[in-house]
């Protein structure tokens, strides 16, 4: 009879086979990757690469492996990381690859069943994107608009005025004195203001919204783009719920629900069906034809899903404008003197002024290509078995495009790590027609805001660097190097700047 210490060694062996065959296991033809090991599959290689920056860790498996198609294990789902960036933009415009992975903080975000745009898929999210899409149109939205870009204008003219005026004692936390500011926070204000016009037909109080733009980016820094271990194992949220992001996900976006059902309950007392005054107008019109109770929570979180990007991906961008033109002035030299040429300084930039602004246009692109905000996208699911690369991606598959490595393939930019807008300019200096960028995705999934995004951003900073020279307030250059990990990227230390009138 075998006695109890020989019994338990011959279990620990058998363990340690079933271990190593199930870190070994992997889909028939499968793209190559790092083994599953327990609990958390090959997340454990990513955080051992790079604890904090995962789409660096995937950056530099792939190099191991040697591939562009990466395939891993995020506790047992299989996960597939496109890098080049011909398969990045190849699985971005496939329909195969339009599905969203349902997460704890997917829910714990809708409280229940996915809602709103960014995370559902199906019918339900081709239904209100549609809808969406449509009626914000009508408000300016994602097309040429006077209205739009009237909205913008008076939001240029203020921050102008905010540039040269002694900061009042609400202001102090972003405007330390005349000109000196924290970027992207004193443009905050200023986003909320142009997408809620469209919205809701609301303007705010600068100092007042900027605290829920700073909730939208701590939702967005809870957890990592491949949803991190508290997606892997939910039950983390029990032990540690505010070291795993779970605590942040949940409070920042009821807060951020509750403004926005503020907001709609206004609608509801106020509604004229003989009277649209904007979105919200709409969506409420649109339930009583149906004859449907109004679903809050889905009003809420569309609404959302249009406004947060405003502060956090627009406002995080333009960030990273400013701090990379600090970094080269010869570049905002070239921008200025482009202003100057084409536009003088008795008006503002228009978008009419873009097709005269090719360098400009040429520098936004490169700051989108050089520090992409959302450099793994959002993830997406595979909806069926398919191929990619050569390679067998199985239906539920989590697909994550690395766009930073996709912006940096040599094969398409020469020299990828160099900050150089020219590479967007023909000879003569016209903008190239064709942008090779992936920042705002691609097929079906597209940013619904791209057009939107582009257009704020070009009236924004036209009209910023038309008017003011800026220059870090520190006297050294920006540190990109120190960046807050998350869905989005953000500078990590507060980023002081000085805007000097010109």
């Amino acid at each position: 009879m075998l006695g109890f210490t020989t019994l338990l060694f011959i279990l620990l062996i058998l363990f340690a086979i079933y271990l190593h065959k199930s870190a070994k296991k992997r889909p028939k033809n499968f793209p190559p990757g790092p083994s599953k090991l327990p609990i958390w599959g090959s997340y454990w290689f990513l955080l051992k690469e790079n604890y904090n920056m995962l789409h660096l860790s995937m950056e530099s498996l792939a190099k191991q492996y040697k591939t562009d198609i990466l395939g891993l294990f995020l506790g047992d789902f299989p996960t597939v990381v496109t890098l080049s960036h011909e398969l990045t933009k190849e699985m971005l415009s496939r329909d195969e690859f339009v599905g969203r992975v349902d997460t704890v903080i997917v829910r714990v975000r809708s409280r229940g069943e996915p809602k709103g745009i960014f995370f559902s898929d199906g019918s339900f999210w081709k239904t209100h994107r549609k809808f969406s899409l449509r009626h914000l149109r009508d408000y300016g939205f994602g097309r040429r608009s006077d209205v739009m870009e009237n909205y913008v204008a008076d939001e240029v003219n203020y921050l102008l005025n905010f540039l040269t005026s002694e900061p009042t004692k609400d202001d102090m936390e972003v405007c330390k004195s005349k000109g000196q500011i924290l970027v992207p926070d004193f443009l905050y204000g200023s986003l909320i203001n142009i997408i809620m016009s469209m919205i809701s037909s609301t303007q705010f109080d600068h100092h007042k919204v900027r605290k829920y733009a700073i909730a939208a980016l701590n939702f967005m820094k809870s957890g990592d783009a491949t949803g991190g271990a508290i997606t892997i194992t939910p039950w983390l949220k029990y032990f540690a719920p505010d070291y795993f992001g779970y605590t942040s996900a949940d409070k920042d976006n009821a807060f951020l629900v509750g403004f926005m059902k503020e907001i709609v309950d206004e609608h509801l007392r106020t509604f004229s069906d003989d009277h649209h005054r904007d979105f919200i107008d709409d969506y409420i019109s649109e339930n009583l034809k149906q004859g449907t109770e109004l679903d809050y929570n889905q009003l809420a979180l569309v609404a959302l899903d249009y406004m947060f990007p405003s502060p956090v991906g627009v406002g995080q961008t333009l960030s990273f404008f400013f701090g990379l033109l600090i970094n080269h002035p010869d570049v905002q030299i070239k921008v200025q003197e482009e202003l100057d040429r084409v536009v003088g300084r008795s008006r503002l930039p228009t978008l009419d002024d873009r097709k005269d602004l090719p360098y400009f246009e040429a520098t936004l692109r490169e700051v989108l290509r050089l520090i992409p905000v959302t450099p793994l996208g959002l993830p997406r699911r595979c909806v069926e078995d398919t191929t990619l690369g050569g390679y067998f991606i199985p239906k539920d598959t989590i697909m994550l495009p690395n766009l930073w490595t996709a912006h940096r393939d040599e094969r398409v930019y020469e020299n990828p790590d160099k900050f150089q807008p020219e590479r967007f300019l023909d000879d003569h200096g016209n903008l190239i027609r064709k942008d090779t960028t992936v920042a705002f995705g691609a097929g079906k999934r597209l940013c619904a805001g791209e057009t939107y995004a582009r257009q704020t951003m070009f009236l924004l900073m036209t009209g910023i660097f038309q008017n003011f020279t800026i220059k870090s307030s520190t006297g050294k250059p920006v540190n990109f190097n120190k960046m807050l990990p998350g869905i989005t990227l953000s500078f990590k230390e507060k980023t002081w700047v000085t805007a000097i009138p010109r």
